[in-house]
């Protein structure tokens, strides 16, 4: 017998097989009425697994369906996500869900996912030899995807951002000496993009925003000649795309130093040559700076993979395209350059990011904070530096002063031809 059922418990009874079972209705979802049934052993525990429920309800939780896996889930958030990101992005998430998270975790039931599965998950992964990154991305696109759980009202906590990620082992990046330096630049001269080699290695751009690059972004003719970066060339589904850069940030204008302007200036004549050569069959619609003999626009991937072999051919070695902007940063950082115009240079989303891919190389600077507090605390002169505060107070206004230093005039650092070493260039002269 199953008796009266108490109040509050909704409908709850016993089984001929001897499990006690209670509803709780959901409310209608597409026209049809949705109800969650729960199981046990005796009518308490059903009916505190109700009271549970309905607790959750009435916070705005409406649990996932008994039977909607983790696999399922996922490829309906895929199919709701399509189109409001970008296809590089779409297909990398994809391919984590495909590879690394519906065969370990897709067949367990989404309400019933705990932070021990996604811990398992990684661990699998991690015994299948995938490198910390990877096993870093699949967790943050089941985090992605959870928190649309969340925000939907289906769960109530996000599982995998509650599980640790996997340690990522910090490399300190390779970066070009100003002596090897010299020696890539000495093994670019006459190549046909030696322009493009020498803008990645000097201003630090993206392989995809040298090659995004078009004459109207280029102000070559003024007293501080400017290069503007905003747009990049990518690899999408249907071939070569020119977009957007993806960050504020990224959208940047850079002094370009005067060797930078003699070889673009250079690689503008031989273009011209180039176009009146190939006549009706020139294909620059979007005047880019870097096209293929016919004015196609390069492939980044055959443009990335030029590097190596050039670099072989300077006696360096195997270097990838991605360290000649590494070694445009340590240059910079070398010559003093304060953090927050390397970040702004490479177009870094903020200065945090510069910092944690380059603090190694502060450690010059934080000597040189030292022997400041040094000769500020415990210098042996007889009469003390004067205050900071009343130099401030007391000195010329920058406008004013016959060789002042501000922001506006201080440009960012050049290679010179001669030395491939860094120069100021600015509007004092500096002894």
């Amino acid at each position: 017998m199953s008796g009266r059922r108490g109040h509050g418990e909704g409908a709850i009874y016993q089984r001929a097989d001897g499990r006690w079972v209670g509803a709780v209705d959901l409310g209608w979802d597409d026209g049809k009425r949705r109800r969650r049934v729960l199981y046990g052993r005796t009518r308490a525990e059903v009916r505190e697994r109700i009271r549970d429920l309905q607790a959750q309800i009435d916070g705005g939780v409406v649990p996932a369906p008994d039977r909607l896996t983790v696999a399922i889930y996922l490829e309906q958030w895929l199919d709701r996500l399509s189109g409001t990101i970008g296809e590089r992005s779409e297909d990398t998430y994809r391919r984590a869900v495909r590879l690394y998270l519906v065969p370990t975790i897709g067949s367990i039931r989404l309400a019933k996912l705990s932070p021990a599965d996604v811990t398992k998950m990684l661990q699998t992964l991690q015994a299948r030899g995938l490198a910390p990154e990877t096993r870093r991305l699949a967790r943050a696109v089941l985090r992605r995807a959870l928190r649309r759980a969340q925000q939907d009202g289906i769960l109530v906590r996000n599982v995998a951002a509650l599980a640790d990620g996997p340690r990522i082992p910090k490399r300190d990046g390779r970066t070009l000496t100003p002596e090897q330096a010299k020696q890539f630049l000495a093994a670019v001269r006459g190549e046909r993009l030696e322009a493009a080699y020498v803008v990645t290695l000097a201003l630090g751009l993206r392989r995809g925003e040298v090659l995004g690059l078009s004459w109207e972004d280029l102000d070559l003719e003024s007293d501080e000649p400017t290069l503007r970066v905003r747009r990049q060339l990518i690899r999408g589904r249907d071939g070569l795309e020119l977009t957007s850069v993806k960050t504020l940030g990224s959208n940047r204008t850079l002094h370009v130093p005067e060797p930078v302007v003699a070889v673009l200036r250079a690689h503008w004549a031989a273009q011209a040559t180039e176009r009146v050569k190939a006549g009706p069959r020139w294909a620059n619609e979007a005047h880019l700076v870097f096209t293929g003999p016919l004015g196609a626009p390069l492939d980044v991937d055959a443009f990335g993979k030029s590097v190596p072999r050039l670099m072989k051919k300077a006696g360096l070695g195997h270097w990838h395209i991605h360290e000649l902007r590494h070694s445009c940063a340590s240059l910079l950082l070398a010559m003093g350059v304060p953090l927050e115009v390397v970040s702004e240079t490479l177009g870094h989303s903020s200065i945090r990011v510069t910092k944690d891919v380059y603090g190694h190389l502060l450690a010059p600077a934080r000597a040189k904070a030292a022997r400041a507090m040094q000769q500020a605390l415990w210098s042996e002169d007889e009469e003390p530096a004067e205050p900071l505060a009343t130099k401030l107070a007391t000195q010329e206004p920058a406008g004013e002063a016959e060789n002042a230093l501000t922001r506006s005039n201080v440009r960012p650092l050049g290679l010179e031809p001669r030395t491939c070493g860094l120069r100021v260039r600015c509007s004092a002269k500096l002894s």
